[in-house]
């Protein structure tokens, strides 16, 4: 097994969403449907292509779970309101030591898969909508 390593993948047969173990030369596959991706490659790295789709190309986000970053700016948007705008400094203090603290993931442009704990993610680029936009129409127009 690649240390921590592991990926989000969404079946596009049956949409089931499942976080995967990354292990060496294990074959991939959807638990709900057995719908095979591929095999982990012992040099896994974004480098290569994706294992799931051989895409290419890959952007990092930060993997922290928007929904609750959601939550917490609307908590102090409210609470800033309420009492005092300088809650809204401790917001942003808090915003920049998630930021510092939460990993990077690399996502996959073509099937969206998210790799975590793989190497070198701090190498990749954020994400660009050019880019994105050229998959997008590939997908449609096949």
């Amino acid at each position: 097994m690649i240390v921590n390593a592991s990926a989000g993948i969404e079946c596009d047969y049956c949409g089931t969403f499942a976080i995967y173990p990354l292990m060496l030369n294990e074959v991939l596959k959807c638990n709900s449907c057995d719908k095979k991706w591929g095999t982990v490659p012992v040099d896994l790295s974004l480098e290569n292509p994706c294992i799931i789709c051989a895409c290419e190309r890959f952007y990092k986000r930060k993997d922290f779970n928007q929904i609750l970053g959601l939550v917490i700016l609307l908590t102090g948007i409210i609470l800033s309101i309420i009492y005092s705008y300088f809650i809204l400094m401790g917001f942003v203090l808090l915003d920049v030591l998630l930021y510092q603290l939460v990993p990077d993931a690399g996502i996959c442009y073509k099937c969206s898969a998210e790799f975590r704990g793989i190497e070198n993610i701090d190498k990749l680029n954020h994400f660009d909508h050019h880019t994105a936009e050229l998959y997008q129409y590939a997908v449609e127009n096949k």
